[in-house]
């Protein structure tokens, strides 16, 4: 019954329109990774020039998203997001030209991927900011979980679709169809009739500065981004660097490494349950503790156990990711005035992107001088520390959930 009346929310149609956009998008961008990989591999196969294209699209990412929070706060939220979007599908049908017609090196694919790294930083704090007026305002949680349920899902099956379409029709068809898929995206979102746009006369340094003093001016916000940037940074160097070391090193292979992912990416669709039904009063308390299972994956690669226990971390660390995500967007949404909710998310996702490329580097060395093991026993470590350590915050433990006022569907 419970998840049934968390599907009632669907009766909206604006909200409805949203999500599948969204799953058609992530249809195709969970593929891209695949194509794109074996589309460079196929004109250079060199590491560090695919390493080049990645580093294009993350860089701009980390750059944009703090244009794109001022960018969501002034202009109509719904047209940042669908012309995102196109300029998406413009740029992979760039990349898959080139590839089709044998003209594509690392220049130009490189160029692209910066055009679809911006494109994307601009449009995330719009699509963020947009989702609570979509809906009542007594069903936040219920839409941020919806919205990753399926999303989630796309992730454990594209990427092994995507690996299949790669081998049957090649990589330009592949992105190809993640270009098709962010056209229909951008078409679905014009449907949606709701354009929020705040009514802003102020400059845009000015709107950045009220913007940082919303997000400086919390102590439960910015402390939780502070403590991401070093968990997500850990996270990703000890999980996506180590984790596929230390598998090659124990001579599992690479569809061991796959069994792993895909018990995290299960776990995450499990998380998304999870927050449907469970709706805590202290929802920064919840928000803070779902991060803690992070630690697990790494503490079991580290100390060599078995892969059904490593599968186990991994899935236990998807169910609380997800449900710290569902919960921290749900405090943003009803904490926060609409008014500088582009701005704050904004700052957030940069706060927790800026070291990642740092921790990369970071744990890759340290690794190499002292041993995986040591690494992941004190990532895990820093990584715990770094979140318990919120939970001394009387703010964090202040923060219930509540209706926003003025929320509902404009």
């Amino acid at each position: 019954m419970a998840f049934r009346s968390s599907l009632s929310i669907m009766r909206h149609k604006p909200f409805r329109l949203f999500v599948l956009a969204r799953i058609i998008s992530m249809s195709g961008s969970a593929m891209a990774p695949v194509a794109l990989a074996f589309a460079v591999l196929g004109f250079d196969d060199r590491p560090n020039s695919l390493a080049i294209v990645l580093a294009c699209n993350t860089v701009p990412q980390v750059v944009m998203l703090l244009v794109g929070g001022v960018v969501a706060d002034r202009l109509s939220r719904r047209r940042v997001i669908v012309s995102g979007n196109l300029v998406s599908a413009c740029t992979q049908a760039g990349v898959a030209l080139l590839v089709a017609s044998g003209t594509a090196d690392v220049t130009r694919v490189a160029a692209f991927a910066v055009l679809a790294g911006g494109a994307s930083a601009l449009a995330q704090p719009a699509m963020n900011s947009l989702l609570p007026h979509l809906v009542e305002a007594g069903e936040i949680q219920e839409a941020n979980a919806l919205m990753r349920l399926p999303v989630n899902a796309v992730k454990i099956v594209a990427p092994a679709l995507g690996g299949v379409l790669v081998a049957l029709v090649g990589s330009e068809w592949t992105l190809a169809w993640d270009a098709a898929s962010f056209a229909i995206a951008a078409a679905l979102v014009g449907r949606i009739g709701i354009s929020v746009r705040e009514k802003r006369t102020s400059s845009v340094l000015r709107d950045f500065k009220e913007g940082w003093a919303a997000f400086s001016g919390r102590f439960w916000l910015w402390s939780y981004v502070a403590s991401g940037t070093v968990v997500v940074a850990l996270w990703l160097g000890g999980y996506q660097l180590l984790g596929p070391v230390v598998t090659q090193d124990r001579h599992l292979g690479a569809a061991a490494w796959g069994t792993v992912q895909g018990a995290f990416a299960l776990g995450l669709f499990a998380g998304g349950f999870v927050s449907l039904r469970w709706k805590p009063s202290r929802i920064m308390v919840v928000c803070v503790c779902a991060n803690l299972p992070c630690a697990l994956p790494l503490l079991a690669l580290a100390v060599g156990a078995p892969l059904v226990v490593v599968a186990a971390g991994a899935a236990l660390a998807g169910i609380g990711l997800d449900i710290a995500i569902v919960c921290w967007h749900t405090v943003l949404q009803e904490q926060l005035p609409s008014e500088v909710l582009g701005r704050v998310n904004s700052l957030g996702s940069t706060g927790e992107l800026m070291a990642v490329p740092l921790g990369y580097l970071a744990v890759g060395t340290t690794a190499s001088t002292l041993g995986p093991t040591s690494v992941l026993v004190a990532g895990a470590a820093v990584m715990t520390l770094a979140t318990l350590v919120l939970l001394l915050a009387p703010s964090v433990w202040a923060i219930r959930r509540r209706r926003p006022v003025g929320a509902g569907v404009l």
